[in-house]
């Protein structure tokens, strides 16, 4: 009788939750320069580019970025609460517009990062296994759409004015992270910019970038289900768990000991500790 109703009370427990922080700085990134004719990319340089540059002729005159994070860090079971993905603007053109939108959508394809390498912002050939306007991996797979294939709704947006860091945020971020965690392809973002006007362009720090704190970075908030009674959060419920059980005995109100949530620390917490231990 007595196991019967500390097994009924263990069913009705939920597990602990651990908050916890994973950043991950970007682990490729390159940049689409178009939309031309030519093959233009800059995989292994110091900067990437979104947005509209001064017009050439219309041609040549659109940059957008794509930045893949491998989220594999985090644990399995994770529940994402919330990510944001921070960049660094090292340069802005002269007399450029202000209160520019720029937006992280859904990549839906795989995308390459080789070693071509742009001194500026006008690209440069490139090389076998780059991303480029017309390639995912040039000079063979080519994107379905021209401009790489994304979702249209962003995932994430900020305002960008000058030069200094800024954060990516929406709901769609942690939407996307949570399934790539939960299996499906981790193709990353590209990101866009307004191009209604010109110079609505910014370099931004890549991954190679020299300052490390500058680099992209994606923040992610996430919590991880606990086993009840491991109180000390080393995946198991052995001896220790027990010895902090038995030091929070008596009244103990919110304390993690308190297993039946009753305000105290007594016999019934340490049934339903040693039912947990075999976990």
């Amino acid at each position: 009788m007595i196991r019967t109703l500390v097994l009924m009370v263990f069913t009705g427990m939920t597990a602990a939750v651990a908050a916890d922080t994973l950043t991950v700085i970007a682990d490729r990134d390159n940049t689409l320069f178009g939309p031309i004719e030519e093959d233009l990319s800059s995989g292994s340089s110091s900067a990437i580019y979104a947005g509209r540059i001064a017009d050439q002729g219309g041609a040549n005159n659109i940059r957008r970025a794509a930045l893949h994070f491998d989220v594999s860090g985090l644990p399995a079971g994770a529940t994402v609460s919330s990510a944001k993905v921070m960049i660094t603007v090292t340069k802005t053109p002269p007399a450029a517009p202000t209160g520019v939108d720029f937006s992280l959508h859904r990549c839906q394809a795989e995308w390459g990062e080789s070693t071509s390498n742009s001194a500026g912002g006008a690209g440069a050939f490139a090389e076998i296994g780059d991303a480029t306007w017309f390639f995912r991996f040039y000079p063979d797979t080519p994107w379905s759409t021209p401009g790489g294939d994304f979702v249209v709704t962003a995932s994430g947006s900020t305002v960008i004015n000058g030069n200094g860091g800024y954060e990516f945020v929406g709901s769609g971020l942690a939407s996307d992270v949570q399934s790539w965690i939960d299996g499906e392809q981790n193709d990353g973002w590209l990101m866009t910019a307004s191009v209604s006007e010109a110079k609505t362009v910014r370099k931004i720090a890549s991954r190679e970038y020299f300052d490390a704190t500058k680099r992209p970075a994606l923040i992610i908030e996430y919590d991880v289900a606990g086993i009840p009674g491991d109180f000390n959060g080393d995946g198991l419920v052995n001896g220790a768990d027990l010895g902090l059980l038995l030091g929070a005995w008596g009244r103990c109100t919110g304390c993690v000991e308190d297993m039946n949530g009753d305000g105290f620390v007594t016999g019934a917490d340490l049934g339903l500790l040693l039912i947990a231990w075999s976990f």
